[in-house]
C-alpha cells in the first residue's frame, strides 16, 4: 500500500460521518483498498463507494471526505494496474468521480435544511445511535441536517477535484482518457461558471481520432454551455447529432435531430463505449431533446415515424412513443384512472402517427400497462380497430 496516500484517510474522522449503510467507519479501510497490491481488496473498496458511499446516486455525509481521498489516489502508481480481464483501476476510480458529479448536479435543487444547526451533543447522540443501529436516527433532525449540509458541500469538493481529473484528459491509456473526460464535464457542471472551464474540451476535441472520444468532448463542451456550431458541419453524423443537442434553439440543429432519428436503432450502435450523457438507448435521449424544442410535430414526424416502427412495450412506451403521443396531442387534461375523450379533427400529421402506432404489433399488449397508460394519457381507445378508425 502506498503510503503517501494514507494521511488522506486518517486525517478524516470517519466515526463522525455515515453512508447507507450507517456509521462510515468502515470507509477508511476500503479507501486504503483502493491502493492496495491486492486486487480483490480493490474490487471490494470500489464496491464499497459504489453501494454505500454513493448509494444509487444519493448523496452522504462520507461521499465528500471520500471524493477528496479519491482525488489525492488518483495519481498513486498502483491504479495503474489492470485486473485479470484488463479492465483499469484508474478509469473505474474515475467512472465514480463521474458518478459523483452526475449525483451533484441532480442535487444541485435540493432544499437546504430549514432546521437548527445541532449541537455537539446532538451529533455525537445521532452517531451513538446510529452505531446501535436505532432506526429511528435516519429520520431525525440531525440526520436532515448532515445530509443537507453534505450536499452543500459536494459541488466545492467537485472543484477541487477537477484538477486530478484533468490531468488524464490527453492519457495514452484509451479507458482512462475517456472516463477521465466523463468525469470532468461532470465536475465542472456543477461550478458557478462552467463554460469557462469548457477550454481544455474544445482543444482537444481536433486531436481526437475516435468517434467515441470525439462525442463525449463535443456533448461536454455542450453540457459546458459553450457553442457547439462548429461541428454541426463534422463529417460524422454522431458528432453532428452530438454537437446539435445543446442548440435548442437551432433550426439547422433539429434537422439533424430528424436526421439522426431515421434510423433509430442504428443511433444506438454507434458507440463502441457510449458516452454517459447517453444513460440507455442513444435514441432515447436524442427523441427527448428534440420533442422539448418548440416545434411543431409536422417538422418532427419524419423523425417520430422511424422512432414509434422500432419501438417496442414496457419501457419504451415510457421513452419513445408514449412521449410522441404527448407531443401529438398537446393540453389533454388527464386523471389517473380515468381516461379522457377520445381526440377530435384531427390533422394529417396525427393521423400519421396514430396509423404507425396501429401498425406496429409490439405496442399492443392487452397485458402491458405501460402501453395502456401511454394510449391513455391522450384519450385513446385501448382497442387497436378503434385506434386506426381514428387515423382514417
Amino acid at each position: 500500500m502506498s503510503s503517501t496516500t494514507t494521511p488522506l484517510v486518517t486525517d478524516v474522522d470517519w466515526s463522525r460521518l455515515f453512508h447507507a449503510y450507517g456509521v462510515a467507519s468502515d470507509t477508511p479501510h476500503h479507501l486504503q483498498g483502493l491502493v492496495s497490491e491486492d486486487d480483490a481488496a480493490f474490487d471490494e473498496a470500489l464496491d464499497h463507494l459504489r453501494a454505500a458511499v454513493l448509494h444509487q446516486g444519493t448523496v452522504y455525509p462520507a461521499t465528500v471526505p471520500a471524493l477528496r481521498v479519491v482525488a489525492g489516489m488518483l495519481h498513486d502508481p498502483v491504479l495503474r494496474r489492470h485486473d485479470e480481464h484488463g479492465r483499469s483501476r484508474l478509469a473505474s476510480l474515475l467512472e465514480w468521480v463521474d458518478a459523483v458529479g452526475d449525483s451533484a448536479s441532480w442535487h444541485e435543487d435540493a432544499s437546504e435544511s430549514d432546521g437548527a444547526e445541532p449541537t455537539d451533543e446532538d451529533v455525537e447522540a445521532f452517531y451513538r445511535a446510529m452505531a446501535a443501529d436505532d432506526e429511528s436516527v435516519w429520520d431525525s433532525d440531525v440526520s436532515n441536517y448532515l445530509w443537507a449540509r453534505s450536499i452543500a458541500e459536494l459541488p466545492a469538493a467537485c472543484g477541487e477535484a477537477l484538477a486530478s481529473v484533468s490531468t488524464y484528459l490527453g492519457d495514452e491509456d484509451e479507458a482512462v482518457r475517456l472516463a477521465s473526460l466523463d468525469a470532468y464535464v461532470r465536475l465542472a457542471a456543477v461550478q458557478p461558471d462552467p463554460e469557462a472551464l469548457a477550454g481544455p474540451l474544445t482543444a482537444a476535441v481536433d486531436a481526437a481520432s475516435g468517434r467515441d472520444e470525439r462525442a463525449v468532448l463535443v456533448l461536454g463542451v455542450g453540457d459546458l454551455g459553450a457553442d457547439t456550431t462548429r461541428w454541426l458541419a463534422d463529417d460524422d453524423l454522431a458528432i453532428r447529432a452530438c454537437a446539435a443537442l445543446s442548440l435548442t434553439d437551432s433550426a439547422e440543429a433539429t434537422a439533424l435531430l430528424v436526421e439522426a432519428l431515421h434510423d433509430p436503432l442504428a443511433a444506438d450502435e454507434w458507440f463502441a463505449r457510449r458516452p454517459s450523457r447517453f444513460d440507455m438507448r442513444v435514441h432515447f435521449t436524442l427523441l427527448a431533446n428534440l420533442l422539448a424544442r418548440d416545434v411543431g410535430l409536422a417538422e418532427l414526424l419524419p423523425a417520430c415515424l422511424p422512432v414509434i416502427r422500432a419501438a417496442s412495450g414496457g419501457l419504451w412506451a415510457n421513452m419513445t412513443w408514449g412521449p410522441i403521443l404527448l407531443k401529438a396531442f398537446p393540453g389533454v387534461e388527464f386523471q389517473p384512472g380515468v381516461r379522457p375523450d377520445p381526440p377530435r379533427n384531427l390533422d394529417e400529421a396525427q393521423k400519421a402517427v396514430l396509423r404507425e402506432l396501429v401498425a406496429n404489433d409490439s405496442l399492443w399488449d392487452g397485458h402491458d400497462g405501460n402501453a395502456n397508460l401511454a394510449r391513455m394519457r391522450v384519450g385513446l381507445p385501448a382497442d387497436r380497430d378503434a385506434v386506426a378508425g381514428l387515423a382514417s
